[in-house]
């Protein structure tokens, strides 16, 4: 049995009149860890093992924590500011922000820009009525828009939701003129049991079926790595996306102008660095290899 373990790293935005450095959300990252290890001389007594387990997951979290936002304090003390940017839409905003203070991660509200933000504004500038087939708690974020009479489809992740009836509903909405609004086409994303299927091939399939685009509104496209920057109040060409995903963050990043580092962690597969064009500014082994080239060299 494999146990797994989840911290905060891969993901930001940081930004200085010279440079802004965006990192994506890959907030709980996988980390093996053997059952076996850490745990001898306990013999066969589970409930000591599970004890000495969660007392090391506990103590690795808090270590990866300190490694992490010791870049990012890093980055901030040498004048750059700091956002991070994620896809998920798998929680609302304030549901993510208090996990991740949980978890002891000093982040603050205004550094996390997502994808549902993206899309609630996009909504509200069309005055569409959504179906939205995200998960219940993504819900919050949408608040106050009205889903009656829908007369848009709305897709992010939303495992719970995606079925034969509530699929073929939007497709018949669509084929009736509804548009088709993707938070984001991920592929896949990972979760603690290993990769799964993301919200991109269930709006394909849309695609597919009904011989309509989708809109997409979350990385990669380059309105949402715009809007990110538009806080910051800096360009493209003073930023660096930090990401674990080559095509959604980095290639999205450097597609919208700004230079892009890929990490070999997280949802990160051998070879990433070759499947887009131009390949990545650089590939580095973790978040912390990314900060010192980005203070050594970028600024």
């Amino acid at each position: 049995m494999a146990l797994t373990l989840y911290s905060l790293i891969q993901s930001v935005i940081l930004c200085t009149n010279a440079i802004a450095v965006l990192h994506e959300e890959r907030f709980l990252c996988k980390l093996g860890w053997a059952a076996d290890q850490g745990v001898g001389g306990f013999g066969d007594d589970l409930g000591i093992k599970a004890q000495t387990h969660n007392l090391v997951r506990s103590v690795r979290t808090v270590m990866r924590g300190q490694t992490f936002f010791s870049g990012t304090t890093r980055l901030r003390n040498a004048s750059v500011t700091v956002k991070f940017v994620t896809n998920t839409t798998k929680e609302s905003k304030r549901n993510l922000l208090e996990r991740l203070h949980r978890l002891n991660f000093d982040v603050q509200e205004n550094e996390i820009f997502t994808s549902l933000s993206a899309a609630r504004s996009l909504i509200e500038q069309k005055n569409h009525r959504p179906l939205l087939l995200v998960e219940d708690s993504a819900l919050e974020d949408f608040t106050g828009i009205d889903t009656s009479e829908p007369n848009a489809v709305v897709i992010g992740l939303a495992p719970e939701h995606f079925n034969y009836q509530t699929l073929n509903k939007a497709f018949r909405m669509i084929l009736d003129g509804a548009p088709l609004i993707a938070i984001h086409k991920a592929r896949y994303y990972k979760r603690k049991d290993g990769l799964a299927l993301g919200p991109g091939p269930f709006v394909t399939g849309l695609e597919y079926a009904t011989d309509r685009k989708a809109s997409v509104v979350g990385k990669p496209e380059k309105t949402f790595f715009m809007q990110a920057l538009s806080d910051l109040g800096c360009s493209p060409g003073e930023a660096v996306m930090i990401g674990d995903d080559a095509r959604d963050d980095v290639g999205g990043a450097q597609n919208a102008g700004m230079l892009g580092i890929l990490v070999r962690s997280g949802k990160y597969r051998e070879g990433d660095e070759n499947k887009i064009s131009p390949p990545p500014h650089l590939t580095c082994d973790s978040f912390p290899d990314a900060v010192e080239h980005i203070l050594q060299n970028l600024l």
